[in-house]
């Protein structure tokens, strides 16, 4: 008779999708988390400043006497009469000479034809400067992240997926990213990177024989 022997080690890779789903639930709590700790600092300053205006107010009122309605003063200022503006006297300009007009004319009409080929050579030129390629900017994206990321080394490591990304529009599994970043990225930072980046709406993740990381076809159309 032989007896079959269970292993001590069970087989880690089914707990894979629901580790993941745990350390993004984790870090969108401890992101909530640092959002409310701002609040109720926000809302502590807020009642240390308030309480002082009001102590202000008190002291105020303590110390000046306001009737809170009109007195004789009021009216007696009221049916004072309004003395008008006085009238501005205008002098017309000189008239200038048949041969002086005609030469200012003349002089008008040649700085407007000048002025309007300066401004066809700026459109020229502004339609000339919108033919660039656009560049594609990584600093909006990384200021949608939370204050952590924003920051070195965990800044300039974004950066680099990112870059890697917007080369490989088809997309990129963590393995990938991993190997064409490294400089010491591991993946579990690259999986709390990748997370903190779907949550900007900028990456999408495609459930695709494991998670594919692209950015998103409608904000950043293919090349």
């Amino acid at each position: 008779m032989t007896t079959r022997r269970l292993s001590i080690y069970p087989n880690t890779q089914s707990f894979e999708e629901g580790l993941f789903e745990l350390q993004k639930n984790v870090s969108a709590l401890s992101d909530n988390m640092g959002q409310l700790d701002r609040i109720n600092d926000s809302l502590l300053t807020f009642n240390s400043n308030f309480a002082v205006f009001l102590q202000g107010l008190r002291l105020n009122s303590e110390c000046m006497e306001f009737p809170e309605a009109p007195n004789a003063d009021s009216y007696t200022l009221l049916g004072r009469p309004v003395t008008p503006p006085e009238p501005v006297h205008v002098e017309p300009a000189p008239m200038l000479p048949p041969q002086v007009e005609h030469q200012k004319s003349h002089t008008e009409s040649g700085s407007l034809s000048s002025t309007s080929q300066g401004v066809q050579q700026k459109k020229r030129v502004v339609i000339k400067a919108h033919s660039r390629k656009p560049v594609f900017q990584t600093r909006r994206i990384i200021d949608k992240l939370p204050i952590r990321y924003q920051s070195d080394p965990y800044r300039s490591a974004i950066e680099q997926i990112l870059k890697e990304l917007n080369q490989n529009r088809q997309g990129m599994y963590v393995h990938e990213i991993v190997k064409a970043v490294g400089s010491g990225l591991v993946r579990s930072k690259c999986l709390d990177y990748m997370n903190a980046l779907v949550r900007t709406e900028f990456v999408s993740r495609v459930n695709k024989k494991g998670h594919l990381f692209l950015l998103d076809p409608a904000k950043f159309p293919p090349k």
